[in-house]
């Protein structure tokens, strides 16, 4: 490569990340199917071409934003992943806690997430296949981890850990649309972790919440 190319690539990753910025922003306001490219263009700075140039289409633009939130996630989810490790149920709700308020913090990302969410239930949505698969995967993370504490008499027999992580996940996307739809008034973090809470004291063998230790 020579050093002009080199110059190049460098000044592409911030007009890039501008885009993937400025999509993220219009998808989160209007929805994937009425944000326009020459919108995101003018909030970003750049123009349509220049978008076509970097992502080819508008479906590709969007798996880039939703590329960039996981990847968001992923620097905040060494506690999670230590959580999910263990046998401690206690432990993984409150590392599920941490994560939603770490969300909390970038409100574009939940509306973004409330909006596509519900267009993607049309299978012909370019974000359809991500949304499921991302479904079956979180869904999965936290049954395993609940399975892990069942196996070591932690929780009540009886315990179905597929059905509690759909749990979790049901009560998190419906605080979220109601926090979205309050303009952010509801008190996410109170209700959500009183609802872990009860879960805690609901299925474990000892019958404590969160605010127990180990």
């Amino acid at each position: 490569m020579t050093p002009a190319a080199g110059r190049r690539y460098a000044a592409a990753d911030p007009r890039r990340a501008a885009i993937v910025e400025a999509a993220l922003g219009r998808f989160a306001q209007a929805g994937y199917l009425n944000a326009s490219l020459a919108r995101i263009a003018a909030d970003a700075g750049t123009s349509a071409p220049v978008i076509a140039h970097h992502f080819g289409s508008k479906e590709r633009l969007l798996m880039a934003v939703l590329q960039a939130r996981e990847e968001r996630t992923a620097r905040t989810f060494g506690p999670l992943q230590d959580a999910v490790r263990g046998e401690d149920v206690r432990e993984l709700f409150r590392a599920i806690l941490a994560l939603a308020e770490y969300n909390l913090t970038q409100p574009g990302l939940i509306q973004l997430y409330t909006r596509l969410s519900a267009e993607a239930g049309d299978p012909a949505h370019p974000a359809h296949a991500y949304f499921t698969e991302r479904y079956e995967r979180v869904a999965g993370v936290i049954a395993d981890a609940l399975r892990r504490s069942l196996a070591a008499g932690r929780l009540r027999p009886g315990t179905d850990p597929a059905l509690v992580a759909r749990e979790i996940l049901a009560v998190s996307d419906g605080l979220q649309i109601q926090w979205a739809f309050t303009g952010g008034r509801l008190d996410f973090m109170e209700l959500y972790r009183a609802h872990l809470d009860r879960l805690a004291r609901a299925v474990t063998v000892d019958g404590t919440g969160l605010a127990e230790p180990a």
